[in-house]
C-alpha cells in the first residue's frame, strides 16, 4: 500500500477518534423509585418490628401532570422497584387486596436525587369492626364462706 495513502488514512482515523472522545456522553435523565408496602399496626407511619410487609400490593406512581399513574405489583415480600422514570415530581401510593390505601408519598427525581426509596404504610381502620352490645342483666356467681 502506498505510504502516503496509509498516513492519510491513519490521520483521518485519529481525527475521528479525537472528535468522538471529545463528544460529551449523553446524560441519563431517568430515575428509580423503590420501596415496600407494609401494614402499619400502630398508625405511626414508621416501619417497625412485627409490622409485616404486604405481598402483591398494587403500587401507583403518578408523575405530576400525567393523566394516569404507572401501576406495578409488589413482589411476594412486599417490595417494588420502578426504573427508567423521567425526572420530575411523583405521587406514590399503594393498595392492598382488600382495597385499603396507603398514604400518598411525594418523590422528586432529578440529577441529585436520581433514586428514591419510599415506605408505604397501610393502616387498617378497625373502628367499623367493633360491635358494642348493651347488657341488661349481669349474673354474678354466689360465693359461700
Amino acid at each position: 500500500m502506498n505510504r502516503k495513502l496509509l498516513t492519510a488514512r491513519m490521520a483521518i482515523i485519529q481525527i475521528l477518534f479525537v472528535i468522538l472522545m471529545a463528544t460529551p456522553v449523553m446524560a441519563v435523565d431517568s430515575g428509580i423509585v423503590s420501596g415496600s408496602v407494609y401494614h402499619d399496626g400502630n398508625g405511626n407511619s414508621q416501619p417497625e418490628l412485627g409490622e409485616a410487609n404486604i405481598p402483591q400490593a398494587t403500587v401507583y406512581v403518578q408523575r405530576e401532570g400525567d393523566a394516569a399513574p404507572i401501576v406495578v405489583v409488589a413482589d411476594d415480600e412486599g417490595y417494588f422497584v420502578l426504573t427508567n422514570l423521567p425526572y420530575g415530581v411523583y405521587r406514590v401510593w399503594a393498595e392492598d387486596a382488600e382495597q385499603h390505601l396507603s398514604t400518598v408519598q411525594i418523590v422528586e427525581l432529578d440529577e441529585v436525587t436520581g433514586a428514591s426509596s419510599v415506605e408505604l404504610p397501610i393502616v387498617y381502620d378497625l373502628s367499623n369492626d367493633v360491635e358494642l352490645l348493651e347488657a341488661n342483666t349481669i349474673y354474678l356467681p354466689m360465693v359461700n364462706r
